[in-house]
């Protein structure tokens, strides 16, 4: 299920370029805010049901400058997406804390509105796109890096020998992951995913700094449109909780074209 939010901020509102850490901060004090067991099971709790976000949408005029987008009317969008209805319900209430609580960057919520998104009745192959770009990594990869953040489409300098089929399979096994959080159950059954973007998006967005190094760590991800086929309630826990990694951050949301 899935949840449409219309932000409202002091305008003029600044959508930073690197948006995740900020988004997944607003969003998770949301929900501190009405419930702190909620929060802490999915700050905490890698093995449990989490949400999914977009990015945030402008509403009305924008202009790029050189830390991020200038929305004029100070007002975004955002979808949030979560199998669970306790966290969206959750959500929404401590979005009623706004305008004493909650900011992006310093600039703070004054109002919202939040209405309740029809899940398709039918995802398998449909076409797809991206809301918000997917993430999609590799903790040992043979380069001597501690992580790579793999292309849907492969990058002429990648370690592996087919870097789009290693991210099929890493997708395959983190939503097999999450449906089995949902459902409590392996999924053993057939998925199909076909990127159609021949030359997707991508960019690197900082993520944090390293506890004992103190350097930057930085993820890239990539934007396309795609379809999927598997069985219904498979495809439903992709688009209730997204593709690809790093979903509360604002990575992997998804909607039928």
């Amino acid at each position: 299920m899935r949840i449409k939010l219309l932000l409202r901020f002091k305008p003029p509102f600044l959508i930073p370029y690197n948006y995740p850490r900020y988004l997944y901060s607003f969003l998770l004090h949301a929900i501190e805010l009405a419930d702190r067991e909620v929060a802490g099971r999915i700050h905490n709790n890698k093995r449990d049901v989490k949400f999914v976000t977009s990015k945030f949408r402008p509403v009305g005029n924008a202009k790029s400058v050189s830390e991020g987008i200038i929305v004029e009317s100070g007002t975004v969008e955002l979808y949030v997406g979560s199998a669970e209805i306790t966290i969206l319900r959750t959500l929404i209430e401590g979005l009623g804390y706004g305008p004493n609580e909650l900011h992006v960057k310093g600039q703070k919520l004054q109002s919202y509105t939040a209405e309740l998104e029809e899940t398709p009745k039918r995802l398998s192959g449909k076409r797809f796109k991206t809301l918000s770009p997917v993430s999609v990594y590799h903790n040992n990869p043979p380069n001597g890096f501690r992580q790579w953040d793999l292309s849907p489409v492969g990058q002429p300098n990648s370690p592996f020998e087919d870097e789009p089929e290693l991210w099929k399979e890493l997708l395959f096994e983190n939503l097999k992951s999450k449906y089995m959080m949902v459902y409590g159950e392996p999924y053993e059954r057939d998925f199909r995913i076909k990127v159609l973007t021949k030359r997707p998006k991508s960019k690197k967005f900082f993520m944090k700094r390293d506890k004992k190094t103190g350097k930057p760590i930085y993820a890239r991800a990539w934007e396309f449109d795609f379809r999927m086929w598997g069985e219904e309630e498979f495809l439903r826990v992709a688009y209730d909780l997204g593709i690809g990694m790093r979903n509360p951050h604002g990575f992997g949301m998804v909607e039928v074209v």
